[in-house]
């Protein structure tokens, strides 16, 4: 079922053809669309015109709110958002208390206030939780190098970040380049004759994976000295190439590599399944990809982005363009199989998927956490500032050793170009820590990274990927990263 929530000065009518799907409609009925017309309540409908107080910060206790409207009977609820039934109190036919608990002001929002019972047409107005004013440790600065890099991976061991630089940097097109943090400047570039794509570093800092998309292979570097070493290919299908969509290096096996195989250009491009390599040598025991035969998908589901367990026995997977699945995948010598998989439901669990060896849990962009070991979620951090939802797609990273975790994405209440807030949390018990704001930023970032002992990469690239202007790589150092508390 879709909740379609619409402001009268921009309906369209032609939305509300879409059978199955609700409105709700804000404002008075006389100006429904600007000129009066659009749908009308039925005779006797009950309506919600206004609520007081019209807003609420988030974290807030919980309140009572005050319903005004027409044609209310005792028996009218007030229904939050559509879903949740409010503890309601008749007053008169054109008022009602409601009590919002302090549960339902968690995070900021704008929700519907509609009248039970819930119809095909309800009208209503909104109430918003407002963001809660970013406060933390003011300690810290911001620095961009531009470079228009497809990846980037943060190597411990040298204490270089690598990216896999793409066509059109005026710089250095077509490369693997390091960027040293502590500069920042850009280093050693070795040329990769064709754009490069995903990286991943191995877990003794020794090689660097890249992948090369339209080749359909991989490339393994050794570090630091970025010598090719090894080319990896990848296959093919009747369709195409198969490319690395992303790759991941075995933890504690450096010469190992999981890679979700697409074909470019293909719909839906997850065709090439899950494969671990030793060397280039593939394991005979693979995940299917996905396939859309007769009208319907075959095979497990769409993986876009690995992660593995740290002792190197599983890999975990996610629908990276839905958000809608977490895929569980057992690692032996002899391949990786699909054991089970989450469900999002009604959540949305983000593009990317983060593991943590202190924790031993899963974080996703979405702030959602789950226990590999259960499969169940197990909480959620509650952003303050933060957009998120699929519109939102927040960036995040885990840091064990601090007990923190890092979200960067745009604020609610001004989601424009360039204004971010990064918010940190505990990362065992999930309550927020603190946040800053980071504004300026060019492009739309894509991966966020730990660096040395206080610092944060943010990877931005721009839209449409056809021009270099905006991209580069936003360096976040000082106190806040370490303490963020204020």
């Amino acid at each position: 079922m879709y909740k379609i929530v619409v402001s009268f000065v921009t309906i369209s009518l032609g939305l509300l053809a879409l059978t199955g799907c609700h409105a709700t409609f804000q404002g008075t009925t006389v100006s429904r669309d600007g000129n009066g017309n659009g749908p009308t309540p039925a005779p006797g409908q009950a309506q919600t015109t206004s609520v007081s107080p019209s807003s609420a910060t988030a974290g807030s206790a919980g309140l009572a709110l005050t319903v005004t409207g027409l044609n209310f009977l005792p028996s009218t609820s007030v229904l939050w958002d559509d879903g949740t039934i409010l503890a309601t109190t008749y007053v008169s036919s054109t008022v009602l208390k409601a009590q919002v608990p302090a549960s339902l002001l968690y995070r900021p929002m704008t929700v519907s206030i509609i009248p039970s019972p819930f119809q095909t047409f309800n009208f209503g107005t909104t109430f918003t939780v407002t963001t809660q004013a970013l406060v933390g440790n003011s300690s810290f600065s911001v620095s961009k190098v531009a470079v228009a890099a497809n990846d980037m991976e943060w190597n411990p061991v040298s204490g270089q970040i690598y990216l896999s630089v793409a066509v059109n940097d005026p710089l250095h097109p077509n490369s693997i380049t390091t960027l040293n943090p502590m500069g920042p400047a850009l280093g050693a570039s070795v040329s990769t004759g064709t754009e490069p794509a995903r990286l991943a570093v191995s877990s003794d800092g020794n090689f660097l994976y890249a992948g090369l998309n339209s080749q359909g292979s991989l490339r393994r570097y050794t570090l630091p000295t970025l010598r090719s070493d090894l080319d990896i290919p990848l296959g093919t299908n009747p369709a195409g190439l198969y490319y690395a969509i992303d790759l991941k290096a075995e933890p504690g096996n450096p010469r190992s590599v999981a890679v979700t195989r697409g074909v470019l250009n293909h719909s839906p491009i997850e065709i090439g399944g899950v494969v671990v390599y030793d060397d280039s040598v593939a394991r005979p025991q693979s995940v299917a990809g996905v396939e859309f035969i007769g009208g319907s998908y075959t095979g497990p589901g769409p993986i876009d982005s690995l992660v593995w367990n740290p002792n190197g026995l599983s890999l975990y997977g996610i629908d990276g363009a839905d958000g809608n699945n977490i895929y569980f995948l057992p690692v032996t010598a002899a391949g990786v199989q699909l054991q089970s998989k989450l469900p999002a439901g009604t959540d949305y669990f983000g593009s990317h998927l983060h593991s943590d060896s202190t924790t031993g849990n899963l974080y996703t962009d979405s702030g959602k956490v789950i226990d590999p070991a259960t499969t169940v979620i197990v909480g959620s951090f509650p952003f303050h500032a933060i957009l998120s939802g699929f519109n939102g797609q927040p960036i995040m990273v885990p840091d064990g050793s601090l007990n923190i975790a890092y979200f960067l994405g745009q604020t609610i209440d001004t989601p424009t170009a360039g204004s971010y807030a990064l918010e940190a949390f505990d990362l065992s018990h999930f309550t927020f820590l603190g946040g800053i704001p980071i504004t300026g930023i060019s492009g739309t970032p894509v991966k966020m990274v730990r660096w040395g002992s206080n610092g944060l990469a943010i990877l931005t690239r721009e839209r449409d990927g056809t021009t270099a202007a905006g991209d580069g790589v936003y360096l976040v150092s000082g106190g806040f990263v370490t303490s963020p508390a204020p």
